[in-house]
């Protein structure tokens, strides 16, 4: 009987150890901090969906930030391995890879086809400094096309006009930018750009016109010029901690790379940003917002040599000058 005994519960450990471990590899959590409203929720959502359906691997999504985790924090909670799948905005990781948070500067490229062309360089430059972390790229999402547009409390028409007035960009690369070019350019938290438009605190502001709703900017600034140059498009990086990824069976993975291809066939398709843009701009003349034409080829060509000036700088500071080049190369505007 003793000897039953120990015979059915070393059988019990060794079920035990043998399935319980599988078992927690198999349903892993998917952090998003995004809202559940934003489009990249939606591809999100439907990568998950697509991945549960294979029966393959559990992912338990939470959106809205609800793991309470924040972006600046990727590349931390990502090793810690929980969760153990999330994605990351390029830009957000300036504290800790800022090799890889200027991959991309404002005046990198003019829109969708050039970004397309040096979208395979993007790509490994961004998986190659991911994995450098311990982390484990699993793919990527694309972002929107969004274009730069300028809103204006006065109506401008050029650079020269814009050299008169207060400029409010996003970023620390942008103010350099623009500075070079004579204009007053400084940050302003987007939560407080409705009123510093409103008061006079600023009176203009590099923003999306595709989006410029969510704050209520055609409220207070009637005025629109497009720059000719998209806001920087660093693809999403679908990330996934290095040694749980490791140790997911090949039909789990599979599984994951089937999703993945699915999610980048889609959201790099930017075939439906030239409507969306053309659509918003229809609802923002029908609330009084006035779209000045384009600025010329001429001041087009003096932001892009500024922004590329600019791009210079922080690739030194940063120690990505290759990537920088490489990118560069790709598209054809030297070194």
């Amino acid at each position: 009987m003793i000897s039953a005994f120990r015979f059915l519960a070393a059988g019990a450990l060794a079920l035990t150890a043998g399935v319980l471990p599988a078992a927690a590899q198999t349903e892993w959590k998917f952090n998003n901090s995004y809202a559940p409203a934003r489009t990249e929720s939606a591809f999100i959502r439907e990568f998950v969906e697509n991945v549960n359906k294979s029966g393959k691997l559990k992912i338990n999504l939470l959106e809205g930030g609800a793991m309470g985790l924040k972006d600046v924090d990727a590349l931390r909670w990502m090793q810690d391995g929980t969760p153990e799948m999330g994605f990351i905005w390029p830009p957000f990781l300036g504290r800790d890879a800022p090799d890889l948070a200027s991959v991309y500067v404002y005046g990198s490229v003019t829109g969708p086809e050039e970004h397309l062309k040096a979208l395979p360089a993007v790509k490994e430059i961004l998986a190659a400094g991911i994995r450098k972390n311990k982390i484990e790229p699993i793919g990527f999402m694309g972002l929107s096309i969004l274009n730069g547009t300028i809103f204006c409390r006065q109506p401008i028409t050029s650079l020269a006009d814009l050299k008169k007035y207060k400029l409010r960009v996003g970023t620390r690369e942008q103010i350099e930018t623009f500075k070079a070019l004579g204009v007053a350019a400084q940050t302003v938290a987007q939560q407080e750009l409705y009123s510093a438009m409103q008061t006079g605190v600023i009176d203009c502001a590099l923003y999306p016109a595709r989006i410029a709703h969510t704050i209520s900017l055609q409220e207070v600034a009637k005025h629109v010029i497009d720059t000719g140059f998209p806001f920087p498009p660093a693809p999403y990086v679908v990330m996934a901690h290095q040694a749980k990824w490791a140790a997911l069976p090949d039909d789990a993975k599979n599984a994951v790379k089937a999703a993945i291809a699915e999610l980048e066939k889609k959201s790099f398709d930017f075939s439906g940003d030239i409507k969306n843009e053309a659509d918003a701009r229809e609802k923002l003349k029908a609330q009084g917002v006035t779209f000045h034409p384009d600025m010329s080829d001429a001041d087009k060509k003096t932001i892009r040599a500024a922004a590329l000036k600019t791009w210079e700088t922080i690739a030194k500071e940063t120690n990505s000058g290759e990537n920088r080049t490489k990118i560069m190369q790709v598209l054809g505007l030297g070194n």
